[in-house]
């Protein structure tokens, strides 16, 4: 992650505690995600649940949807500057500073969202992740939930074993999962999401490793008509916010953000289980093959993805995220 300058105008006013406080308790607080304002995706229900709360907290907020405001790394950009307050992003943001992150999308390393949200709560995982990010400018509000695990989304074919994905190109969204698809049999390209359609009606790409809320928000449907329910990994978003910004409130204020923010992660939760339950009847109702996986294929799956894992983080990450895992399983 390249850190912004702060802007002279900014740190003038930081230097005045008083002036700053009063300024920061004022201003409107904006929440910017890539999304559409669609039910389905989380982002902007995160969004819409933080926005409304704060609100009624006695503060002023909006949220900005579509990726209006710029893609994620230009919303990293704003927040370290304090210029954005709030923003929900793919994982790489983080990633690019602590590869640790990437234990809580490793695949098969929780059994399920639930899994997961426990891990978060009953451990030290994401602390010093999230003081990693501070020292860059970001504060980690939450990782949020997407919908249920991930699967692979394809135009070509029906997959049922990992050796089904011979042939096929998949989209990554960065290096670390195109050493995932790599290891499951498949080639990868590094695309962004904008440019995902326009590569998969060039022959580009084949599809995606995707959760399946993925391709319902974004109408992929249309062109993915093949859906294995691998359940490899736990997907999640980050909400992010400005480190300046939440130093620079009020106690009163910091307290009715901090509020807001646990209102709309609470929400999240229970968002997140209900989505997952009904994402598969979705796909099917659009049309889309909906396979599972037999015990044997899947264990497959199981046995590569595991391999990969120390190629998605460090050694030591490896380690603490496995005893998280078995000590919140249930």
């Amino acid at each position: 992650m390249n850190i912004a300058t702060k802007f002279l105008a900014g740190v003038a006013l930081l230097a005045t505690p008083m002036f700053a406080s009063s300024t920061a308790s004022a201003e409107e607080i904006r929440i910017a995600v890539g999304c559409p304002p669609v039910p389905a995706c989380g982002d902007w229900v995160w969004a819409e649940d933080l926005a409304a709360k704060l609100k009624e907290e006695g503060l002023q907020a909006s949220v900005h949807v579509g990726g209006s405001l710029g893609k994620d790394p230009e919303l990293v950009d704003q927040m370290e500057q304090g210029l954005l307050q709030f923003a929900v992003t793919n994982f790489v943001m983080i990633n690019q500073v602590d590869p640790s992150v990437m234990g809580f999308l490793a695949p098969y390393m929780f059994d399920d969202m639930a899994h997961m949200f426990r891990a978060l709560d009953e451990t030290d995982l994401l602390k010093s992740i999230d003081a990693n990010m501070q020292a860059q400018g970001i504060r980690i509000a939450a990782l949020t939930g997407l919908s249920g695990p991930t699967g692979v989304f394809n135009n070509k074919k029906t997959i049922k074993s990992v050796g089904d994905l011979a042939g096929l190109r998949m989209r990554a969204i960065d290096p670390s999962q195109a050493k995932l698809i790599e290891a499951w049999g498949a080639s990868s390209v590094v695309i962004d999401m904008p440019e995902f359609m326009t590569g998969l009606q060039q022959g580009m790409v084949d599809g995606y490793v995707n959760p399946p809320v993925v391709a319902l928000i974004f109408q992929h449907t249309d062109m993915l008509k093949f859906y294995t329910d691998t359940r490899a990994g736990t997907p999640f978003r980050s909400a992010l916010m400005s480190n300046d910004w939440y130093n620079g409130l009020a106690d009163d204020v910091r307290a009715k953000v901090d509020a807001a923010v646990k209102v709309a992660n609470d929400k999240n939760r229970a968002w997140t289980a209900v989505a997952a339950e009904q994402e598969l009847v979705q796909l099917k109702e659009r049309g889309v093959e909906v396979t599972e996986l037999t015990p044997e294929a899947r264990a497959e799956f199981i046995e590569r993805s595991k391999k990969a894992w120390a190629d998605m983080m460090p050694a030591a990450a490896i380690d603490a995220f496995v005893a998280a895992a078995e000590k919140t399983r249930k």
